[in-house]
């Protein structure tokens, strides 16, 4: 049952909770300081708005695998050195590791045995091309040298080749990053021997610029979730933070084990705050097609089990009014039932006056 209350008769209650039987003196009691509460009204308008859905998750932060790199041999050998360690951040070209390696150190004699030949094949050449000059060498002879020095520049050329790759230099070659990054995984140590075939990736390098979070959703809520969803991310250890973004992606594929579904928000990660590995609350906001009147959530009251407004109306009276409330997304709260779009409601100290007008 609505109860109306003029809003003239406000100024003759006390401060506190008013009383029918309060004295002239109590009324006279009221000061400047608590008057206002009861004569200067705060209100704002009931306005029609789409319905917002939140929906939170757990989540994860992982590497971007775009920009993530392992880092493999090219070769078996004993490891010499590793001047970097777990964690370290690195720029591209950086030396990770140095290992003396006997492919390397073959390769380094047959670079040489090349060399002599080409230099052998150039002479032989020059040397028929002057006999063929005098008449003394035939077109064959002269093709036969040609080819050769090409053949032997060949070789030369492949030998430096393979050497550039390996990064080689006499009976070693360098490990290098493949690009800018943290160290996110480190399996090699100096002192180690090992063939291409015993080893995974020596070190796995990610830019953290950008990072994913994957978050998991149960099938129920699967309907809820699409490409281009708002999302909140909150982690334990920057509790005051929020990261924003969206959700990118949607894999189509159930977890094996938990049955639910995955989906991905990529978020610019200045500083590194966000490490792989940290746990995350996951809040997405989504828009649905139904609009319902909308208030300040402060100002519904909650009492004897249901929830009240307090309408101001033209006439300048208050009405204590039920309403039903839908869900409250960022300090709004969506009404299914009470408030029509352009009714005023009491936003400032809704409390005190429904306590004045009900007590």
């Amino acid at each position: 049952m609505t109860r109306l209350f003029h809003f003239a008769s406000l100024l003759l209650l006390p401060s506190g909770l008013g009383l029918a039987s309060c004295s002239e003196e109590a009324a006279e009691a009221i000061t400047p300081a608590t008057a206002p509460q009861l004569t200067n009204l705060t209100t704002d308008t009931v306005r029609l708005a789409p319905v917002q859905a939140r929906l939170k998750l757990s989540g994860q932060v992982v590497t971007n695998a775009d920009r993530t790199a392992p880092v493999y041999p090219v070769a078996g050998g004993v490891v010499e050195s590793v001047p970097v360690t777990l964690g370290d951040e690195v720029s591209k070209g950086q030396v990770l590791a140095v290992v003396r390696s006997t492919r390397v150190a073959g390769l380094a004699q047959e670079a040489q045995v090349a060399a002599v030949n080409l230099a052998t094949a150039r002479r032989e050449l020059a040397a028929t091309e002057s006999m063929h000059a005098d008449g003394m060498a035939s077109e064959r002879e002269l093709a036969q040298a040609r080819a050769a020095r090409r053949t032997a520049q060949a070789e030369v050329s492949r030998v430096q080749q393979q050497q550039a790759v390996l990064g080689a230099s006499q009976e070693r070659y360098v490990v290098r990053a493949p690009l800018a990054g943290t160290i996110t995984a480190k399996h090699v140590s100096a002192g180690m021997q090992f063939e291409p075939g015993q080893v995974d990736a020596l070190f796995t390098l990610a830019n953290l610029d950008e990072v994913w979070v994957l978050a998991d959703v149960f099938q129920a809520d699967i309907a809820g979730v699409r490409v281009g969803v708002p999302a909140e991310i909150r982690t334990l250890a920057y509790p005051d933070k929020v990261f924003t973004g969206q959700v990118d992606k949607v894999f189509n594929l159930l977890h094996a084990t938990s049955k639910s579904l995955q989906v991905r928000v990529r978020l610019p990660n200045p500083g590194h705050l966000l490490k792989p590995g940290m746990y995350t609350q996951v809040q997405l906001t989504r828009t649905l097609p139904e609009q319902l009147p909308t208030v300040p959530a402060g100002s519904l009251v909650f009492a004897n089990g249901r929830r009240y407004a307090l309408v101001l109306q033209e006439s300048g009276k208050v009405e204590t009014r039920a309403v039903e409330t839908g869900p409250t997304v960022g300090g709004v709260s969506f009404v299914r039932s009470g408030l029509t779009p352009g009714e005023q409601v009491v936003t400032g100290n809704p409390l005190l006056i429904y306590k004045e007008l009900n007590d």
